[in-house]
């Protein structure tokens, strides 16, 4: 059996699983699996693509000090989540930069000031090369690349991860002799963190991407290797969700990690699952209207804004709580002001094992007052528990789209801004 790196503890969700429906939405998984067609599984067999993307990782690492990703959505939010957990600081470590996600140009202007363009990288992430965000901004950072180090220098400082036959991005690369690198056609943007769209920042920074890999393949294997819904945590965690969104009491669905590393895992997560299962029709053709609400909380950050609502609030929300058994660094709260007891009794504890009491209570108290929450646990940050933890709720998204009976891998809401955006702007 496969060692799992992820935990999943429902105890205080108070809600009954349906394992008929379970094991029918995993027979329904392990068939589509078996027939080729969930492309994120595929994901630690990409070694071609793993090599290619450690080797120019590498070479450009020993040659220049700053990475400027350009990427908006799935081309983002899984890099800015790798690097915040991740990130290392040393001799060979490129400083990572993000933008393109917005097209607000004082936050453009900003990050211009700070850059040295004869140290720089820029990677331009888009599939298609069509996206009007990063797209807009790579050509306004090309063209300050271009005039600072000449146009052949500038091309060897560009990567272009975009698909790999076709679309205007590997056109433009092509013609102007960027280094590539491929986003996998099987691999839709919100599940490619994994692939290089992500794991090309991540060794940029000094990540060990092979890890990550690892990690997310054990917790693929594991969930294939559980037959039993109920000790399957993705299946679980999904079966849960759905209950409650189905009865109303988890019409939102909080994703609150206890660890400022992985605040960004919740922005991360709230596209996952907000872009996978907000759809109108179900696989029938028939208007559902389907989905939860996403919402990326940070403990205890949070406990002090959101958590009020939550205990005493509308009945319609079930909270994940993101547990870390032990930090990778820990500090302890000085003993002092003895004649303060309310001051006086933080003498002596370590503030990791503060936060995990703080995280406890938060559940505790969500309990008593009738919300429903579950907590998934990894034993430390990571890069084997942080890709476990994203394959979990890759599973977990898969496996809700099946309780839905929605096509995850789709995203027709959002095609259609893009489509009136467009005319807006004068494209033909």
């Amino acid at each position: 059996m496969t060692k799992k790196l992820v935990a999943y503890d429902r105890s205080h969700m108070k809600i009954g699983l349906k394992p008929a429906e379970l094991k029918s939405a995993f027979r329904s998984l392990a068939s589509q699996k078996q027939r080729g067609e969930l492309g994120f599984l595929a994901i630690p067999e990409l070694k071609k693509e793993l090599a290619e993307t450690e080797r120019l990782a590498r070479e450009l690492r020993k040659k220049h000090k700053t990475l400027v990703v350009i990427g908006i959505g799935g081309s983002d939010l899984g890099a800015r989540t790798l690097i915040q957990a991740l990130r290392k600081r040393g001799e060979g470590m490129m400083a990572v930069r993000f933008i393109g996600a917005n097209t607000d140009p004082e936050e453009i202007a900003d990050l211009l000031a700070e850059l040295d363009w004869k140290t720089t990288v820029l990677n331009v992430v888009s599939k298609s090369g069509g996206t009007l965000e990063p797209m807009g901004v790579f050509l306004l950072l090309r063209d300050r690349l271009v005039k600072a180090v000449g146009a052949k220098k500038a091309a060897a400082r560009i990567v272009a991860t975009t698909d790999r036959k076709g679309g205007a991005l590997r056109t433009i690369a092509e013609r102007e002799g960027y280094r590539t690198l491929p986003v996998p056609g099987a691999v839709g943007g919100r599940f490619s963190v994994l692939t290089p769209v992500g794991l090309f920042p991540a060794a940029c920074a000094g990540i060990s991407i092979r890890r990550l890999v690892r990690g997310a393949k054990a917790e693929f294997e594991a969930f294939f290797e559980e037959k039993d819904p109920v000790r399957n945590g993705p299946l679980a965690f999904a079966g849960l969700q759905h209950q409650a969104y189905r009865s109303g009491q988890g019409r939102m669905a909080v994703l609150m990690p206890y660890a400022a590393r992985l605040e960004r895992f919740g922005k991360w997560f709230v596209q996952l699952w907000g872009e996978s299962l907000g759809k109108a029709r179900d696989r029938q053709g028939k208007t559902v209207n389907a989905g939860q609400t996403p919402i990326a909380a940070l403990g205890a950050t949070d406990q002090h804004s959101q958590i009020q609502l939550y205990n005493e609030g509308p009945f319609d929300k079930t909270v994940t709580f993101i547990g870390v058994e032990r930090f990778r660094a820990e500090l302890s709260v000085p003993k002092a002001f003895a004649d303060l007891p309310e001051i006086a009794y933080l003498g002596g504890h370590r503030f990791g094992d503060i936060l995990n009491i703080e995280r406890r209570a938060t559940a505790e108290a969500l309990f008593r007052h009738g919300r429903p929450n579950g907590t998934v646990m990894i034993e430390k940050i990571t890069p084997e528990t942080v890709g476990a933890l994203m394959a979990f709720f890759m599973l977990a998204t898969a496996a809700m789209g099946e309780l839905l009976d929605v096509n995850a891998y789709d995203q027709p809401g959002v095609e259609e801004g893009k489509r009136i955006i467009g005319r807006m702007m004068g494209k033909g």
